[in-house]
């Protein structure tokens, strides 16, 4: 049965008009009736939202035939990560798991709602593919170089853009790691930003990683678009930002069955108005308690990334890190309690050692 809004509309019509909707307005109204499905499952409507919405995705250093399924890739990326503890609990997702070179980073950043940053980062850079060694045991892989062994057992940090002058020195202003904040079509706030301009640097500046893995077609936004915190870290003027995402695992990954994936950016702000330099783009990931993991569990964490639970309500997301907190407070607070109960009986063992020895003199002399 034809919808009445196509009565008299053309296809090509219609998909003018659909083409200029958002990613979810669109997915709505393809569930309103079948005419409509038809014409909002276009991919080449899906390519163009992906495009305007992430520009990484547009960049020529990727593949034509990287993602074939724009509707599907939107539908992966859009959402964020989100943890419940009410229900948390592992993902179904397959035996085989993802390579490092199998994995594609495409990190976008915006201010007031303009992209004004895009990298791709294909694979891990020093990473070994693991999940492709040969296994002798559930924890024991053969490892065929020092290097390996030194990705698989240091702290995981993948890091985007890492400029390593020092802290004094300004450097050269590359074009390639500067950010224009000005916009012609934006007029009512001023575009230079001066020092400490910290809770406008949380409203305006938005982050995206979105992880893609080839082999599968599976994307996943391991950040929160929104800023978790920022500082200014005196006296360079250097602001550091943090994103990120809590990713629920199996207890045989971490005891705590939690991760916390967390991106870092640096950046400078130049003496030209309206210019930001960045000098680091990172992501890590951490237990409850704060420690880096190595190489190895962070890449079973990031293929459980993949298949983590997703929502498009902030509130969630949101609520999820309180609850992440909450529980890294405990945690911790036991830890502490158990170091000092363990301190006491030692000390009480010390005691009564010293005790009996002192008595066993006493009698001999």
């Amino acid at each position: 049965m034809e919808h009445p809004a196509l009565e008299g509309m053309c296809s090509d019509l219609a998909a003018n008009i659909m083409s200029r909707l958002d990613g979810l307005a669109l997915a709505s109204l393809a569930c309103t009736s079948s005419d409509l499905r038809g014409i909002a499952r276009n991919n080449s409507l899906w390519k163009e939202l992906c495009h305007s919405t992430w520009p990484s995705t547009a960049q020529h250093l990727l593949s034509p035939s990287l993602i074939c399924h724009f509707d599907k890739f939107f539908a992966d990326s859009y959402p964020l990560i989100f943890y419940d503890e009410a229900s948390n609990h592992s993902s179904n997702e397959p035996e085989t798991s993802t390579s490092p070179s199998d994995f594609v980073s495409l990190v976008d950043i915006y201010y007031r709602n303009q992209c004004v940053l895009s990298r791709v980062l294909h694979g891990i850079p020093d990473a070994v593919d693991v999940f492709n060694s040969k296994i002798m045991d559930d924890n024991c892989y053969i490892i065929s170089s020092e290097r390996e062994k030194w990705f698989l057992n240091c702290p995981f940090n993948l890091q985007l853009l890492d400029l390593t002058y020092d802290e004094d020195d300004d450097g050269d202003e590359d074009d390639d790691h500067l950010s224009y904040l000005g916009h012609a079509n934006n007029n009512e706030r001023s575009t230079s930003l001066e020092p400490d301009h910290c809770k406008e640097l949380m409203e305006d500046l938005r982050l995206s990683w979105i992880l893609l893995d080839k082999k599968t077609g599976k994307a996943v936004n391991l950040s929160t678009w929104k800023p978790l915190s920022v500082q200014i870290i005196r006296p360079h003027g250097h602001y550091v930002m943090r994103f990120g995402s809590i990713i629920s695992v199996e207890e045989n990954v971490l005891p705590q069955k939690l991760a916390r994936c967390t991106i870092t950016t640096k950046f400078k702000v130049t003496e030209t108005p309206g210019l930001i330099q960045w000098r680091q783009i990172s992501m890590s990931i951490e237990n409850v308690t704060g420690s880096l993991l190595d190489g190895k569990t962070s890449l079973m964490i990031l293929n459980k990334a993949l298949y983590s639970m997703r929502t498009t309500n902030w509130l969630k997301v949101e609520n999820g890190f309180n609850q992440y907190d909450k529980q890294k407070r405990g945690i911790i607070r036991r830890e502490e309690l158990r170091e000092t109960l363990a301190n006491r009986i030692y000390i009480s063992v010390e005691i009564v050692v010293f005790t009996l020895l002192y008595h066993a003199f006493r009698q001999l002399f």
